[in-house]
């Protein structure tokens, strides 16, 4: 009797360990993460879609996006502390390390570009912009960037040929050309269904060149990626995750499509997952090519001085990742 009563007691004391080692799990806490993030396409669906599918806090993250109208701000933003990563166009990345600041790229999930340059109903070419008004979202953006690349491409001298003017993000210039405020723009890509019903002409499709270039990376402070190594792969992996579930769960995929713009026209929609599923690549690495492609056009900040693709970029969570077999 004595020794049925004792196993009763061991097994009641083990059930009681387990249970509060579930308990425990279930109410260990989440390391919060402040990132800021620039554009309204492809970054916002893939953020919002791993927070409604738990993918980040899978990984012990309370991640809280905070949109920035600008990559340019964004960057200001990151150097004073105000967030703890950002994501937008590794050419903002790269302008601010020229310029002094200690950012570094640590991952890219996406190497070639997704927008395209678009005009009013009555210029069907880019040497018709000669002369015009033309918008990016601030000075030393990506839309900028990529503003100049589209216009020298077409036969333009950005600082000559044409006024660029300062509006704000993709929704602003949309609203911009269609008022005839300006004659052109950069956009994501995802707004040409928009564009085509508007009357607008489509002049380039940078998603149609072979250029690679650092499209969406991951962009942290040095002092914080040596402090903040795990925390670092915990995002990367749960970015990863969110990518994969963009490429296999288009319901999902869709359903945070349009929340973010804010539109349930099924082409706009169907458009944009299209260009997301194409652009977005799960082994997040920047490419020699796509850092070189930012070299080439930002010559005046280089100074004389020879810069290489290791200035620019930090690879040791990636690695550590791939060593561990996580992109397999």
């Amino acid at each position: 009797m004595k020794t049925v009563q004792r196993n009763a007691w061991v097994s009641f004391i083990l059930l009681l360990t387990l249970l509060s080692g579930f308990e425990y799990t279930g109410a260990q806490t989440l390391e919060k993460i402040r990132l800021g993030n620039s554009g309204t396409g492809i970054n916002v669906y893939l953020l919002d879609l791993g927070r409604r599918l738990g993918l980040f806090r899978k990984q012990g993250l309370d991640l809280e996006p905070i949109y920035i109208n600008s990559g340019s701000l964004l960057n200001q933003a990151l150097l004073a502390g105000t967030f703890d990563m950002a994501m937008s166009q590794g050419s903002e990345a790269m302008l601010a390390k020229l310029r002094g600041a200690d950012i570094r790229i640590n991952a890219v999930i996406a190497n070639h570009f997704n927008h395209v340059y678009l005009a009013g109903p009555s210029i069907a070419s880019i040497k018709q912009l000669k002369g015009k008004k033309v918008a990016v979202s601030r000075f030393g953006s990506g839309s900028h960037f990529q503003t100049n690349l589209a216009l020298k491409d077409g036969g333009l001298d950005p600082e000559k040929d044409v006024t660029i003017l300062q509006i704000g993000n993709s929704s602003a210039r949309m609203a911009a050309i269609l008022s005839g405020v300006v004659d052109g723009t950069i956009m994501a890509g995802d707004f040409v269904p928009k564009a085509r019903k508007e009357g607008l002409n489509i002049l380039a499709d940078l998603s149609a060149t072979k250029i690679e270039y650092p499209f969406l990376s991951l962009h942290i402070m040095g002092s914080y990626i040596d402090r903040n190594l795990r925390t670092i792969k915990a995002v990367i992996r749960g970015m990863s995750d969110s990518i994969r579930a963009l490429q296999s769960d288009p319901v999902s995929a869709k359903a945070a499509i349009r929340t973010a713009l804010r539109t349930d026209d099924a082409e706009t929609v169907d458009y944009a997952l299209a260009r997301s599923v194409q652009v977005l690549d799960r082994r997040p690495f920047p490419t020699q090519a796509g850092i070189q492609t930012v070299l080439d056009e930002l010559t005046k900040e280089t100074k004389g001085k020879s810069w290489k693709f290791e200035d620019f970029v930090d690879m040791r969570a990636l690695r550590e990742l791939e060593k561990e077999g996580f992109f397999k």
